[in-house]
């Protein structure tokens, strides 16, 4: 955005939209300077730091997350089939699972996904509270377990993989259980831990049972 030698102008729209090309992994306040074709310091005249960029960027990306509900299906499918949109979403948008997982909801983007669900198990007989506390539980598993399996894939083909291999070629054991696990893919995976978590939660918390959160002995 140089023009005979003078920094045109530009806005912080201008900057978030080349934040969100850019995406998280990669984010920058220099990344951003270098998109618009200005220095750094222009771009921290309209953001004041790179968390506040982080905030500006994620809530960008995560506006384009519309959730789906069906509202025929009991609760734990929709639990699931929620956990299941955030995978996808966050798996497309690398670097939105652990934007989520440090702090969510951090705007109005998360703060919209997040009134979806307590609206959506609300018609399923689920008062705000314990709405909540069930959908932020499916939350915090589907997205822990989306960046370990972001992390995983950027050690295919390392050193490090083939350690683990060699680990486990070692037991006779684990040999065993490798053997006897069926074909499957992440996703068949993923959809089985959370279908078991999602069922645990709704029998721990049926619809019209008071909230309560057992405390553990100090």
């Amino acid at each position: 955005m140089r023009t005979g030698g003078r920094i045109a102008s530009f806005t912080l729209c201008d900057v978030i939209e080349a934040g969100t090309r850019i995406g998280l992994v990669h984010l920058s306040m220099q990344s951003v300077a270098d998109a618009l074709g200005v220095t750094a310091a222009a771009v921290y005249r309209h953001v004041a730091s790179r968390s506040a960029l982080e905030s500006l960027v994620g809530e960008a990306i995560l506006d384009r997350l519309t959730l789906v509900d069906d509202p025929a299906e009991p609760t734990t499918a929709h639990l699931v089939g929620f956990a299941l949109q955030l995978r996808r979403f966050t798996l497309d948008h690398p670097g939105t699972a652990r934007y989520m997982q440090r702090l969510f909801p951090r705007g109005p983007s998360g703060v919209r996904l997040l009134e979806h669900q307590i609206t959506a198990l609300g018609r399923r007989g689920y008062d705000p509270a314990a709405a909540t506390v069930l959908s932020s539980s499916i939350a915090t598993i589907a997205i822990g377990a989306t960046v370990a399996e972001q992390d995983r894939e950027t050690l295919l083909g390392t050193p490090a993989i083939e350690e683990s291999l060699t680990a486990m070629a070692g037991s006779e054991l684990l040999r065993q259980a490798v053997a006897g696990v069926p074909p499957h893919t992440s996703e068949d995976y993923f959809v089985f831990m959370l279908t078991a978590a999602a069922e645990g939660l709704t029998a721990q918390l049926p619809p019209g049972r008071p909230l309560t959160v057992p405390r553990t002995a100090s």
